[in-house]
Order: structure tokens, then sequence, then C-alpha cells
């Protein structure tokens, strides 16, 4: 290429040996690379006369996996899988419209001859044959994205339908594979699920997408529940808490860097439930704020309530009664923890933080003054559903309890 990144009609030819006959050597790599130029002049012409539409009916006979199905039936999942996350994750009605079609089409290069030819070039064809026939821009740009990233750190998709579709494309394959059996061992991972899981990971933290292991699952489960015929041999089973810890394991491989406390990475990924950048955010504040004076007060605080708290068996409801309190320090504590309720989803990360460490001298003050566990089962449960409160806000953060403060 030259300075601009312009192709130039010429090659370089690497040979072992001397500079003896070197012509007989240059023509004859002409004579080879002219041959492979002339295959994909021809591929290019032929593939033309077909049109997209033609490519994804030819899809319905494709094997993606005989344990799995064809491909067109993961590009139907993929495209109820992208629709849903494209509307959680806040696309506009144009991104969900190009979404919509990319979703429908994008691996209709694998049935030409170009990419037969050249497997390499898949999704690359798509994106030319596609701006070819019409589609539009973020179709187009849509149908190489979804490929990416091609290696653990490779180039991540820069839109977000081609960011969208290829975190449905490959949710769908960890999904798939996982239920038909095939899960990567030791260091066999044939279907590269490890590289997708972490493909997944990067694109929302890069993106800065709320995206979970539960939004991805809920995804998955809602395509199931729309078309369980494109689910029969890979029904959502017994596998949803294994692909959780699968994709999770990959967002602890991007946190554990030398500058994180391991104590620091085991609190923040306790909570699985947390989104990706969440967990990340997490992680930089609890590190920023380890040499405090009082982090350590505050902590212990905190985990003395939340320990407790797992004592309560039903945590669905943890409504409480104030007619049940006993002494002051019980309505201390409830009002400073509504305080911080009330304002607590809408505040930043270190906002919470801050919010949260104030509750230690009613927390403290509440210990000192109540026992937890009383003989009446109403205010002990009561009791505990006051601590869980406080257990439910912390977890943010994840397992703080996991923080060494000694």
């Amino acid at each position: 290429t030259d300075e601009a990144g312009n192709l130039l009609p010429n090659f370089i030819s690497v040979r072992n040996g001397n500079q003896a006959h070197l012509e007989n050597v240059i023509a004859g790599n002409e004579k080879v690379l002219t041959a492979r130029l002339e295959d994909a002049a021809f591929f290019y012409e032929e593939d033309q006369k077909q049109t997209i539409a033609d490519y994804v009916e030819r899809l319905k006979k494709v094997m993606f996996h005989d344990k799995i199905g064809t491909i067109y039936e993961k590009m139907e999942r993929v495209h109820l899988i992208a629709h849903y996350l494209g509307e959680k994750l806040g696309l506009s009605e144009q991104e969900l419209a190009d979404l919509d079609r990319a979703s429908q089409i994008y691996k209709f290069d694998l049935v030409t001859g170009m990419v037969g030819e050249f497997s390499e070039l898949q999704g690359v064809m798509g994106e030319i044959y596609a701006r070819l026939q019409g589609e539009n821009e973020a179709v187009c740009v849509a149908m190489r994205e979804e490929y990416l990233p091609t290696s653990a750190e490779g180039e991540l998709p820069q839109t977000n339908v081609g960011a969208v579709l290829s975190i449905a494309d490959k949710v769908d394959s960890i999904q798939a594979f996982f239920s038909a059996g095939m899960l990567p061992s030791g260091s066999n991972d044939p279907y590269a699920l490890r590289r997708q899981a972490l493909g997944i990971v990067r694109i929302a933290l890069a993106k800065g997408w709320a995206l979970s292991t539960p939004l991805l699952q809920a995804a998955v489960e809602s395509a199931y529940a729309k078309r369980p015929d494109l689910y029969e041999k890979i029904a959502p089973a017994e596998n949803k808490a294994m692909i959780q810890d699968f994709i999770a394991d990959r967002l602890q491989q991007i946190l554990n860097g030398p500058n994180l406390r391991h104590d620091v990475l085991e609190a923040v990924m306790a909570n699985k439930a947390n989104a990706f950048t969440l967990a990340q955010k997490a992680a930089d504040l609890l590190a920023k704020h380890l040499a405090d004076e009082d982090f350590k007060a505050n902590i212990e605080a905190l985990t003395r309530a939340s320990r407790l708290a797992k004592k309560l068996d039903d945590q669905s409801d943890l409504t409480v009664d104030t007619t049940l309190f006993e002494n002051e320090a019980e309505q201390g504590l409830y009002e400073a923890v509504e305080a911080v309720r009330k304002d607590f989803k809408a505040a930043d990360l270190e906002t919470k933080f801050i919010a949260l460490k104030n509750l230690r001298e009613p927390i403290n003050a509440y210990f000192e003054e109540t026992m937890v566990m009383a003989d009446d089962e109403k205010v002990k449960l009561n009791r505990l559903r006051q601590l869980a409160q406080i257990a439910r806000l912390t977890a943010v953060f994840g397992a703080l309890e996991a923080l060494n403060t000694k």
C-alpha cells in the first residue's frame, strides 16, 4: 500500500536462497499470484449474478453443526436475540431497523463463490456485496463487524449495530454448544468459545453498555419462548449457571491485572448479576479507597450487616415494619437507610460508596442496642429485613466481606 493506505499493483516475495535465477523466481510468483487474482475476479463477477435473498435461501440447507442445526436457523435465533438486546441497550429506532435487517442476512456470504474459495474473507465480502446490492451502510458494516474481534486482543466493532450483532451471534454460539454438550475443556476449545465470550465482555466494556450475564440469558430465553422450534436440539436447560460462570470468568480475566488486589477482584466478581462495566468500575473504586483511613471501619460495619442478613431465608420482600421497633437505634438506622435508598439507583458509583460508608455510625449504634436474633419471630425477621436492605445496597460492589481489612 502507499502512504495513504491505498493498494498498489505490486507485491513482495521472500525466498530462502541466493540470487541465482531470480528472474525465474519472480516469473513463477507472478504466475501463481495472477491465477489467484483471476480466480477472485471470476468469483466476484459470478457472485453478483445472485441476490442476497438467493444466498439466504441456500443457507437453509447448510449445517452450522449437526448437533445444533443449520446456519439459517442460527440467523433466526440471532435475529431474536439481537433485537431483544438492542432494545435493552438503548439503540435508536433506525439502529434497531438496521439491526433487524443485518441479523436476517449476515451469514449470506458464506455460500458465495468468493468466500468458498477464500474463507478468510467471510464478513468482508458480506459488507462489499451488501453495499453493491443497495443495503443501508450500517447493515453493510455490520456484515463485517459481526466477526470481530477475531483474536483475544483484536479490533472491536465500532458501530452499535455491528456490536450488538456480534454479541448476539456469540452468545447464541455459546448457548448452543453448551446445550449440545460440547464444552471447552482444558486447552481444548475447538469452537473458540472462550474467545467469543471474551469478545462479548470486551465489546460491552468498550461501549460502556450495562450488559450482564442475566441480560444475555434473558435474551436467549426470550428467543426460545418466541421460537421454540429453533431450539429443538439446544433448548436452554440446566446450563444457565455454567454459561454465566463461563462468561464471568472472561470478565475476571480482563480485570485481573497486576495493580488489582486479589481480594478486591474476588469481591466484585461475587455478584455475577452486575453489569460488566459496573464490576470494572467497582474494582477501580474499591482499589482507589483501600488506603482511606476509615476504609477498614466502614467495610467492617457494612459486612457485619450483610453477614447477618444471610440468615434471612426469604428475601423477596424486604419491607420493614417500623411499629416493631423497640429502640431508637432501629429507627435511626431505618431513617439513614431510607435516605440512602431514595437516590441510590440514579447515583454514580462514587456517590453510592460515600452514602454507604456514612451508614457506619448508625449501623454500629444499631448493633450496640439491638439483639438481631430476638426470641419474637416477627421482631427477628423485621430486623433481618432491615439488614438485608443494607446488603442489597452493598451488592453493587459485590461481596464486601471478601475484602481483607486486617
